[in-house]
């Protein structure tokens, strides 16, 4: 028997708001059973609007305003998809995103925030906030001297980022603040404009009020009263507008594209779909503080929905306290028509924005609850039509299938064939599948074969017929992705239902006679070159454990994504003595097999070990990989540090490690190096000694 809660409801969160935190935080604490939770953001970290002004004027790190998805989503159990939404099919209940199958859902969740109302090419959006840091940097650093920056937009925002700027570049450039009402501030209280008025006055920022800008052409910002300013760069923070692909879905909009939604925060047009932040139209000004607070109703709608029950409506409160940055240590807050300023205030706002900080950055994984029993064996089979219809959306699949390939091998040719399989470490199942293809056709390309077919071995959650072949159909997309490129076919296999999802390939290879390489084979006086960076196994135990950032998980992915086919090519072009690919042993393991073979040692220059980033901090954390206390035993003798734990951290989709007579060792890393590979010389083989390799530290 194999324990599994079946998924009933997919609940997909697309966009990494405000209240989308929240929700995961609130599913973390108590998670739905029978519920799948999906989170669809476009970048690894969601930055928080009420700290990006500190972090402009350099009283933050970007660590500290930004909160990493995949510790929190993996708190909630949740998966992370790393990918940009383009278009919502609502009869198909689809998602569509660049570069990867759409993704699925029964209940959507949209808090994609908006971007500021502007016309096309006339400047610097300051929505997604994440882009714009960026592009601020890039502008900063080509900035001429005497030049003029314009922020239009006279609310809130733009108000706190011009003052935010005036602290940021101390009078080079100037700022200019544009607001097309006849003073900044014009929604708080008399008391509060006139602070935040002088402020701007203090802090030299330059006043354009009643007028509203046009595009930015030519260093010249036209004004509607028919005046221009000049101006190197202008920076929107304007009320926004929705991405385009809200009411091209079909989904109820307001004139500015938003979703519209009723007191429960659910679309007045589409029962399934709810939305919430910048994005949604709900009759409340677009304020971070909405987009917070509508976080908790919003997750326990979801929770309503997902068990067919109608959800509550949402009562905010009328008003709500602002705090408006004003640098140099001052704030300046109002409410209900008072206003009060000073260091106190910016104290309070600074504790406040940390506290909130502090929930979504401090959480931990729950613990599992009990999954009831399923059927194990032919019992657990994933069912016909699941299967076919997953096969029927790889490209190129025929239209008959039998029980088993029938293949002819080419004349002359040896067939190298090898299998891996293993239980899926990554919530996506796209990603997943191409991992798992890069990763079982490395023994081939390890030596020196080329990819002919593959045979799939993959399994499955219990769920209904619709969400298992999504699943399936997900993971062997993105594996076949890889296997094509790699020119192999994959010809068939088998699918079965278990407590989670794995996937793995028996694959076979076609190789010249006299061609081969051998893990043997070694000669003294080799260097050792290693294709790919470690730390897979440490970084993916650390993302388990809620550890990793999601940039090193990212990082991790890309790597072992690639295909060793380029690396292999190379080592057979320079005629490498021996070659093998680092996997499940680690560097040290499978090094060790290659030197036990050839009869030889070796010693590794330890520092030149490329790592993958975070791996040597989680290493430093004591985070490890369950097998590598067994791989440790290979290492014995030599002295344990944060850094010699990578050499035995187990390695998914690892590189390939290979032996390179001295003559061609420096073409062949160039070769290497020129291909985009993070490769390295790590080593040089010895004599046989006492110990099969030794660490220089130097």
């Amino acid at each position: 028997m194999q324990p599994n809660r079946p998924i009933e409801t997919d609940i997909l969160l697309l966009g990494a708001g405000h209240a989308h935190l929240e929700v995961l935080r609130r599913f973390a604490m108590r998670p739905e059973p029978g519920v799948r939770l999906t989170l669809v953001g476009r970048e690894p970290e969601t930055p928080y609007s009420g700290m990006l002004p500190a972090l402009i004027r350099g009283e933050c790190t970007v660590e500290e305003a930004h909160i990493d998805l995949a510790p929190l989503a993996t708190a909630a159990g949740a998966r992370l998809i790393l990918a940009e939404a383009i278009s919502i099919d609502l009869a198909g209940r689809t998602i569509g995103l660049i570069g990867r199958p759409p993704i699925s859902f029964d209940l959507l969740s949209i808090n994609i925030g908006g971007i500021p109302a502007m016309p096309a090419g006339g400047g610097i959006p300051v929505k997604p906030i994440g882009g714009f840091l960026q592009r601020l940097n890039a502008l900063e650093a080509a900035l001429p001297p005497d030049s003029r920056i314009a922020v239009i937009g006279g609310g809130a925002g733009g108000v706190e980022l011009a003052l935010a700027l005036a602290v940021r570049f101390r009078g080079q450039p100037k700022v200019v603040l544009v607001s097309s009402t006849a003073e900044p501030l014009a929604a708080a209280p008399p008391a509060a404009r006139k602070i935040a008025r002088a402020a701007l006055v203090e802090a030299g920022v330059e006043l354009a009020s009643g007028v509203v800008a046009g595009a930015l052409a030519g260093g010249v910002l036209p004004l509607s009263d028919g005046s221009a300013l000049d101006a190197t760069a202008a920076l929107w923070a304007t009320g926004v507008v929705a991405q385009r692909f809200l009411l091209e879905s079909g989904l109820t909009c307001d004139p500015a594209g938003c979703v519209v939604v009723d007191a429960a925060l659910r679309s007045v047009s589409h029962d399934f779909v709810f939305a919430a932040g910048d994005c949604a139209a709900f009759g409340r000004p677009k304020s971070g503080v909405w987009a917070v607070r509508a976080g908790a109703p919003l997750a326990e709608n979801l929770r309503l929905a997902a068990r067919g029950h109608a959800p509550k409506p949402w009562k905010p409160q009328r008003g709500a306290l602002a705090i408006l940055g004003l640098g140099d240590g001052r704030a300046v807050a109002w409410r209900n028509g008072m206003a009060v300023s000073g260091r106190a205030v910016w104290r309070l706002k600074d504790w406040i924005d940390r506290r909130w900080m502090r929930m979504y950055k401090d959480m931990r994984m729950p613990t599992d609850p009990a999954d009831p029993m399923r059927c194990g064996g032919c019992g657990a089979k994933v069912g016909a039509e699941v299967l076919a219809g997953a096969l029927a959306a790889l490209p190129g699949a025929p239209e008959e299938r039998d029980d088993a390939a029938v293949l002819r091998p080419p004349p002359g040719q040896l067939l190298v064939q090898s299998v891996d399989h293993f239980r899926a470490f990554l919530d996506d199942p796209f990603v997943f599948g191409q991992v798992a293809a890069a990763h079982a056709l490395s023994d081939i390309h390890a030596m020196g074969a080329k990819p002919w077919t593959a045979l799939a071995i993959a399994s499955v959650p219990y769920a209904s017929g619709a969400k298992m072949r999504a699943e399936l159909t997900a993971m062997l997309l993105g594996a076949t992705q890889v296997l094509t490129a790699d020119g192999c076919s994959l010809v068939g296999g088998h699918s079965a239902e278990a407590a989670e999802s794995a996937l793995g390939f028996a694959v076979t290879g076609l190789a010249e006679p006299g061609r081969v390489l051998r893990k043997s084979g070694l000669r003294i006086g080799d260097i050792l070159i290693l294709t790919k960076p470690l730390g897979t196994g440490i970084v993916l135990a650390g993302h388990m454990r809620g550890l990793a950032k999601a940039a090193w998980l990212q990082a991790a992915i890309a790597s072992m994504c690639r295909s060793n086919a380029d690396a292999a090519r190379i080592f057979l072009a320079h005629r490498a003595s021996a070659c093998t690919d680092v996997t499940g042993f680690g560097l040290a393991g499978h090094l060790g097999e290659m030197l036990t073979a050839s009869e030889l040692s070796a010693v590794l220059r330890i520092d030149a070990i490329p790592l993958l980033p975070g791996a040597l901090l989680l290493s430093e954390q004591g985070v490890e990989s369950t097998l590598a206390p067994d791989n440790g035993r290979v290492l014995a003798g030599i002295d344990a540090d944060p850094r010699t734990a990578l050499l035995i951290d187990p390695q998914t989709s690892g590189g390939l490690l290979a032996g390179v007579a001295p003559a061609r060792a420096d073409a062949c890393l160039a070769a290497l190096l020129a291909a985009g590979m993070q490769a390295a010389a790590i080593g040089t083989v010895e004599a046989a000694g006492e110990r099969l390799m030794r660490l220089d530290r130097g």
